[in-house]
């Protein structure tokens, strides 16, 4: 988990041209350590430092879509979980490691609780990389969706009782 002590570096990510076009959130590190202090005091969403090697990779917030304009537009469940994800420095895009991270949180989500069923990505629909991205972490495109602030391309990775079974059983 994230705390307010990494808000320089998330800043500095959000800052990033790549970034910043689409999160739109290009503030100082004190307004991001403010934004993380929310989060972490509330029950809505959970901001997120992910590593690779060792080294600080991406800034991901998970959220309850049913209490975000996300769940106002599909048929959302009491557990289904989003995701954002912001891949902070340039030269670690391209490489595959978003789809492999955000498969890895969508499985870990799974894992944590048993009553998520669906895994959801509202990236903007300008961004083709990332709905590249989520299609092939195994993310089905759902159509855009006008969320008031941005046109969103909404992507699922959903589990059937039965995959969630196999799963931890090592069947298939």
């Amino acid at each position: 988990m994230l705390g307010e002590p990494d808000a320089p570096l998330v800043s500095r990510w959000m800052n990033e041209p790549h970034v910043e076009l689409f999160w739109e959130q290009a503030w100082p590190p004190e307004r991001w350590a403010e934004a993380i202090a929310e989060q972490l005091a509330g029950d809505y969403s959970r901001p997120c430092l992910v590593s690779y090697e060792g080294s600080p990779l991406a800034y991901v917030e998970i959220y309850r879509t049913p209490r975000d304009v996300v769940g106002l537009q599909y048929d959302a469940e009491p557990f289904d979980l989003g995701i954002h994800l912001a891949i902070g420095a340039r030269e670690s895009t391209g490489r595959g490691l978003g789809r492999r991270l955000v498969r890895a949180v969508a499985e870990g989500l799974f894992a944590a609780d048993h009553r998520v069923r669906k895994v959801v990505a509202d990236p903007d629909e300008r961004h083709l990389i990332a709905r590249r991205m989520f299609a092939a972490a195994g993310f089905e495109f759902r159509g855009i969706r006008d969320l008031g602030h941005k046109h969103a391309a909404l992507h699922f990775y959903e589990i059937s009782p039965d995959r969630r079974e196999a799963a931890f059983t090592g069947t298939k």
